[in-house]
């Protein structure tokens, strides 16, 4: 088993299928490199070992983009990242995501068809991370992918966690002491974390390219 699954369950789906989905942008070149928006720390980078990865946690608004020069990474991520942020500036960081990335990025955010499971979950552990989503509203895809067109990104979507499965892991956690959480979560990872990527889902996550250069 390998120590990524020792990963709380939930970022542990969206890391393996995002870094699956960035070693097909990226190929086998060795030392390509990934900025990781709002990443706190270097578990993603433990799914991208050919890569220098380098975590971002900082705020991303109109008013403060990416420090970084164009084209300054070959890609990047931002996994839960856009419910997170004001409806008034997703388009401004999806924006932002592909001037500093030279092949394009992954992007993954729980669409407005899991809700009211949130909603029904929230009610029940009070998730900090949930409340704000509440508060600001889940992304809707198809305003997402109008961004993505307009921005001249080629994409395609994949479902992220089974929103059946993930609403029962949510409750199952709560209220659980952290070394049960561990085992939990680690028994889920290796088990069954492979065949979870099936609709309906809680997130959608995108794989976006940016058209090859002359």
């Amino acid at each position: 088993m390998h120590p990524q699954h020792d990963l709380y369950f939930d970022r542990f789906q969206r890391f393996r299928l995002a870094a699956e989905l960035l070693g097909g942008l990226l190929g086998s070149a060795p030392g390509a490199t990934v900025l990781d928006v709002g990443g706190h720390d270097a578990a993603f980078a433990a799914f991208l070992p050919g890569c220098a990865v380098h975590a971002y946690d900082g705020m991303v608004t109109r008013g403060a983009g990416l420090p970084l020069a164009d084209g300054a990474v070959d890609a990047a991520a931002a996994l839960d990242v856009l419910e997170h942020v004001a409806p008034a500036d997703r388009t401004f960081l999806l924006a932002e995501l592909a001037r500093v990335s030279r092949r394009g990025f992954v992007l993954c955010f729980p669409v407005p068809a899991a809700a009211e499971a949130e909603r029904f979950v929230f009610e029940t552990t009070g998730s900090a991370w949930l409340a704000e989503h509440l508060d600001l509203v889940l992304p809707d895809p198809a305003e997402v992918e109008a961004v993505l067109t307009a921005l001249g990104l080629a994409f395609e979507r994949r479902p992220s966690a089974s929103l059946p499965s993930w609403t029962a892991m949510m409750l199952l956690m709560h209220g659980v002491g952290k070394d049960l959480r561990h085992s939990i979560s680690s028994f889920f990872n290796h088990h069954f974390a492979v065949i979870e990527d099936r609709e309906p889902a809680y997130r959608a996550m995108y794989l976006c390219r940016k058209p090859a250069r002359p």
